[in-house]
């Protein structure tokens, strides 16, 4: 009897013993541990979620199987002209996998992955998976230099690529040495009115020729090749490494957090058990990207293992977002402050309101009680507000969804999760109630550690726990709120910007002396990025132009969208920057 179909009847029997009860919404096994220490924020827990759960931790794969075995003719993802049912999306990923696996793709292998929320971005993420590989997800936004930089930390043996975004992807090729290449076209699930601009700018995408010793293949033809099907999984260890996460230090230098099937499974499970999600009656907008942990865990993850179906979208569009959501009606949405503001402006100007939304998880940064009010008065949807980061899985902390919940704060640890409030200056003394310091967090979705780094794991995992770099404080009630952020980290329309390195390249420019890079607040997009620029004597510059210099040299996100010039840079009497004076300034 195969693996997926030996765990399947009692998975089935644990399921229909109790349908209706909280803890059996899952597509694999769940149930309460009893004896979980108790901690002042369970109090606030919503009366049929429980302090701890208990399940088998499984690989990702293995999800995918058991939803694919119940609920085998349920739509499992929507995309344009895709409407794929999960027996097809399985045997497409056991069809692809046993074409990697012919092509040299062998267990523990790293494979970058640089593609948008697609069909094949699924069908990569769960075909490496089934082979055992690990997968380096990463934005098709992303420059030369920093993929660069992520193929060396990662040391990756394959590179999946958008044919549109194909330049970066071959002068990385040219400068290392790849077995393999497998580039990816979106234009055979679009309409016909859309196929033509798509392949017009498929060919200005084409700029060079990939290295020889790269060996190119087109993902279409990995379903059709003659290699048959690998029937099961390879693995079936879950504290290997599932996910490769970039992710950035204090400098903005990358890193690479080490994220297990056990780590990830168990952020599904918590996640599952909060909000009681219905298995296989669930329909997921999937419009955070895959490519973050955010969007692999809350989206796709979960949503493969609870059998809902996914509303792929490659890429945030507020209007076609709105008509896909109007079409569909999602159940589940996660997304950040910047969608919600973006969908609430969409609902204004159309005069109509999203229906069928029931449920938001907002997170990546803070979501205004203003804005919360208004996306929930239109939709009727229940806001999770939340907290987390990619060394977590992502997931820590979710407000209850009842009037318990606190404006402003990331709520309460999730189920299994421990926090507590640290001194910044050792990170040894857990500080009472109301006091401000670092947030250490305990929990089996906490990463293994960094890739190849274990100065930084050694800085950040101490004794089991994940000290944050965030600064917060804790009530009576348990609740946690975030004061600021140790590191300077920019939030820009739920994507990451780490100042330094915006100011290390506006700083190559002849005319910049010195520059410094701040967030500035804004309802929209959670944060804007700011630049102050001294500029060189005698030398011709402007925001437009500075702003071009950047356009050339980084993801469009991270390019300032306000330069200011002065004088000079406030710094203290041993010349460190004093970031906080530019804040103020910029607000």
């Amino acid at each position: 009897m195969s693996q997926c179909h030996a765990t399947e009847g009692d998975l089935m029997a644990s399921i229909d013993e109790a349908l209706t009860a909280r803890l059996d919404k899952s597509v694999f096994p769940l149930k309460q541990r009893w004896g979980t220490p108790e901690f002042r924020w369970h109090t606030a827990y919503p009366g049929d979620v429980p302090a701890g759960i208990e399940f088998e931790a499984l690989r990702l794969e293995k999800l995918l199987c058991l939803a694919a075995n119940r609920f085998p003719e349920r739509i499992a993802l929507r995309y344009f002209g895709a409407n794929w049912t999960y027996q097809k999306l399985k045997k497409r990923v056991q069809r692809v996998a046993a074409n990697l696996h012919e092509r040299g793709i062998s267990p523990g292998d790293r494979v970058l992955v640089v593609l948008p929320n697609s069909p094949e971005f699924v069908v990569a993420f769960f075909a490496l998976h089934w082979i055992g590989a690990q997968v380096v997800p990463a934005s098709p936004l992303l420059s030369v230099k920093d993929l660069v930089e992520l193929a060396d930390t990662a040391g990756v043996k394959a590179v999946f690529g958008l044919d549109l975004r194909i330049a970066p992807i071959l002068e990385l090729l040219e400068q290392r040495e790849i077995p393999l290449l497998v580039v990816c076209s979106l234009s055979t699930h679009l309409p016909p009115y859309m196929r033509w601009p798509y392949q017009i700018k498929v060919k200005l995408s084409k700029r060079r020729k990939s290295d020889e010793q790269t060996t190119v293949l087109k993902f279409k033809n990995l379903y059709h090749r003659r290699a048959g099907v690998i029937e099961e999984p390879l693995l079936s260890d879950t504290e290997l490494p599932a996910i490769l996460q970039p992710t950035g230090g204090t400098t903005g230098t990358p890193k690479i957090a080490v994220l297990t099937h056990t780590n990830l499974h168990a952020n599904v499970a918590q996640l599952h058990v909060w909000c009681g999600l219905e298995p296989g009656r669930e329909t997921m907008l999937a419009v955070l990207p895959f490519f973050h942990v955010f969007g692999a865990t809350v989206a796709l993850t979960s949503a493969v293992a609870g059998g809902a179906t996914l509303l792929l979208q490659a890429r945030f569009d507020p209007k076609r977002v709105f008509r896909v959501m109007q079409k569909w009606k999602p159940s589940v949405a996660p997304m950040v402050p910047f969608m919600i503001a973006s969908l609430c402006e969409e609902m204004k100007n159309r005069k109509r309101n999203i229906q069928g939304l029931q449920f938001v998880f907002s997170g990546a940064s803070p979501l205004e009680s203003s804005l919360k009010e208004e996306f929930q008065e239109r939709t009727g949807a229940t806001i999770f507000e939340g907290y987390g980061l990619s060394e977590a899985s992502p997931v820590t902390h979710t407000n209850p969804p009842d009037s318990t919940a606190i404006a402003g704060s990331i709520g309460v640890p999730l189920p299994n999760t421990e926090a507590k409030v640290v001194d910044k200056e050792t990170g040894l003394v857990e500080l009472p109630v109301g006091e401000v310091g670092e947030l250490a967090i305990r929990g089996p979705q906490v990463m293994q550690g960094y890739l190849k780094n274990e100065e930084e794991t050694s800085m950040v995992l101490r004794d089991g726990w994940l000290h944050t770099g965030d600064m917060a404080k804790m009530n009576e009630d348990g609740y946690f709120t975030l004061v600021d952020r140790k590191k300077d980290m920019i939030i820009s329309g739920g994507l990451n910007v780490f100042p330094t390195e915006v100011e290390q390249i506006l700083e190559t420019h002849p005319g910049v002396r010195e520059c410094a890079v701040v967030g500035m607040p804004d309802r929209l997009y959670g944060d804007r990025v700011v630049a102050f620029v001294v500029a060189e004597e005698d030398e011709e510059v402007n925001p437009a132009l500075l702003r071009m210099y950047c356009n050339k040299r980084m993801a469009s996100y991270k390019v300032p969208q306000s330069i200011e010039f002065c004088d000079d840079l406030p710094k203290n009497f041993l010349g460190k920057l004093r970031r906080f004076e530019l804040r103020k300034r910029a607000a």
